[in-house]
Formats: structure tokens, sequence, C-alpha cells
């Protein structure tokens, strides 16, 4: 979902870039670039959450965080993706009414391009999901871990990224010397 993403916005790019060659050369654009930008963001932000939340990119705040000790932390890094979880699943009620709500009317887009609204929700709605489900799961991996005593798993798979780790991390892997 991630990749197919990552080439939807690959695309816009180059839609909007033949959109604006358009208007430039022959004065016209070719129309609904801006709905489909929409729907290609909305798709790709959706599709890309639950890779956020495995790369520990979501935002948390980290003020105390890193000064507390580690059993501390992992209740909060339990805390944390339980709370996230319960914002995922509001996501997707609230997504769910919009989708079957579209369906149920049999809704367009006000464009000259008259999109069935349930299929791009739907694909929206697909992500959210997706999210949901790993949040699912990874609650009841954290919950087990925290019961077992098991900080350090929790740490390294749930945990905030030090600076130095994120550091670590946009330097790449690292290559041994021979």
């Amino acid at each position: 979902m991630l990749l197919a993403a990552g080439w939807g916005l690959l695309l816009l790019g180059l839609l909007v870039t033949v959109d604006v060659a358009a208007r430039n050369a022959i004065g016209q654009n070719i129309g609904g670039v801006d709905e489909i930008a929409g729907y290609i963001f909305a798709i790709g932000i959706s599709w890309s959450l639950a890779e956020a939340f495995y790369a520990r990119s979501h935002v948390r705040i980290d003020f105390l965080y890193q000064k507390a000790p580690l059993g501390l932390r992992s209740l909060l890094d339990v805390l944390s993706i339980l709370a996230l979880g319960f914002a995922a699943a509001f996501l997707a009620f609230s997504g769910w009414l919009v989708v079957s709500g579209s369906w149920s009317m049999s809704s367009r887009s006000a464009s000259v391009l008259q999109v069935p609204l349930v299929i791009p929700q739907l694909l929206w709605f697909a992500g959210i999901l997706v999210f949901l489900a790993g949040l699912a799961v990874s609650s009841l991996q954290a919950c087990i871990a925290l019961a077992a005593g098991r900080n350090r798993e929790l740490a390294v798979r749930f945990g905030i990224m030090s600076a130095s780790e994120e550091a670590q991390e946009a330097l790449g892997p690292r290559e041994e010397k021979r």
C-alpha cells in the first residue's frame, strides 16, 4: 500500500506537470486535476499511516519521556498505542459512515469527472482499516510484553526514538570494515 501511495504521488506530479504545460501551451487545462489530487492525497495518507506507526514516526511529546525510567516509558508506550488505537477506531467508524452514506445515496463528485465517491472513499477507508488492524495487533503484543516485563522489547519496537537513533536511521545501515 505504501508503494502504491508513493507511485500515486509520482503520477500526480506528472499529471500536474502536463496540466501546467497544457495551460501554458494551449491556454487550456486538462480538467479535474485538483479533484484527482485530493483523492490521491487522502488515499496516500491513509495508506501510509500503518507504515508510519511501524517506523515509529507518529508524533509524541518526549519532553520527559527520555528522562523517565524504563518501566514508566514502557507503560507510556503502551498507553500511547492504545490511545492511537482509539483515535483510529473513531476515524474508522466515522469513515464507515461517510462510505456507507455515499454508497446509499449513489453520490458523485460535483465536477466534470462525476466520480462515484464511494470508489476513492473505499480506498481511503481501506488504509484506515489496515492502520487500525496493525494497531490492534500491536496493542495486544505491547500489553503482553508489558505484563511479562519485557521493557527493552517495548522500547525497541514501540518507544520514541532517541536523537541518536534518529540520526543513525537517517545515515542508513553501516557497512562493516574489512
